[in-house]
């Protein structure tokens, strides 16, 4: 009976070993189990990151069409071909789309026609009409779809001049002064820094006779042929004594292409596209 007792012991702890290491063994394999639920929401977390990034560029090259690139703001849609009168260098100005409510400071922001200059540069010459040194006003209209015209007026040393637009429509426009660039230079400040000017005064302060440049903004387009802005032009010297010859008008980024639909009137001329030299 002893033998038979020992081995029954012998067999009932080796099946106590056996259900102790099953239940100890449960557990661990139950928490193992469990382990890949955390590390999935991880890499759920992950990937959510890098979502809007992915979203990011598909939607900024909507974003880059014309002025945009120029840091105009939000703008319509511009042109991406341009253009350049036959037989010469000098760019067809772009056209805008119409400005159908009165213009605001934000609205003058976004039509940065200073950008649009620097930009119109790089393809050819900016279209200017030069302003004989005897005239005192001209009659005209803006390049449509462009909206704007440029002119350019001689000034002598320590010569002040004062141009003034004139209009039934007066709050749509404004002036732009800038030198041979398209820049505001000495002399300008006041006039780049004034909300909407319709009325510009420059002061030569160089030692040397120089010419600036006069642009007509009228972004809705409302001077035509019928109705036409007026241009004054005030000189604080006689333009019959003081000789302006030296002056270039072709200099910088600009290229004379005279107004074809400008009438000019002074002491000495009249008429339609009239240039003394």
């Amino acid at each position: 009976m002893r033998p038979w007792s020992t081995q029954s012991r012998y067999m009932a702890v080796f099946a106590g070993l056996v259900l102790v290491s099953t239940l100890c063994g449960g557990p661990p394999e139950e928490g193992r189990a469990q382990h890949p639920g955390p590390q999935v929401m991880g890499n759920r977390d992950i990937q959510a990151t890098p979502a809007p990034q992915s979203q990011a560029p598909s939607s900024r090259p909507n974003q880059r069409s014309g002025p945009s690139q120029r840091s105009l703001g939000v703008v319509p849609h511009r042109v991406n071909r341009l253009y350049i009168y036959p037989g010469t260098r000098t760019v067809v100005p772009p056209g805008w789309v119409r400005c159908t409510t009165l213009p605001d400071m934000g609205y003058w922001g976004r039509r940065d026609l200073m950008a649009e200059i620097q930009w119109l540069s790089r393809t050819g010459f900016i279209p200017v009409s030069p302003v004989g040194d005897s005239v005192e006003v001209l009659s005209d209209y803006v390049q449509v779809p462009a909206g704007w015209r440029a002119y350019g007026i001689s000034v002598p040393v320590g010569g002040t001049v004062q141009v003034e637009v004139q209009h039934t429509k007066l709050g749509w426009f404004r002036l732009l002064l800038v030198d041979k660039w398209g820049k505001p230079g000495p002399g300008m400040l006041q006039a780049a820094y004034a909300h909407q000017p319709v009325l510009v005064t420059y002061k030569n302060p160089g030692k040397e006779a120089t010419a600036v440049y006069v642009i007509v903004d009228d972004p809705a387009w409302w001077s035509d042929a019928k109705d036409p802005y007026t241009l004054v032009v005030r000189r604080d010297w006689d333009p019959a004594s003081t000789d302006l010859s030296q002056v270039k008008m072709v200099v910088g980024l600009w290229g004379a292409t005279p107004s074809v639909s400008a009438e000019f009137r002074g002491p000495s001329l009249s008429g339609p596209a009239v240039y003394p030299r």
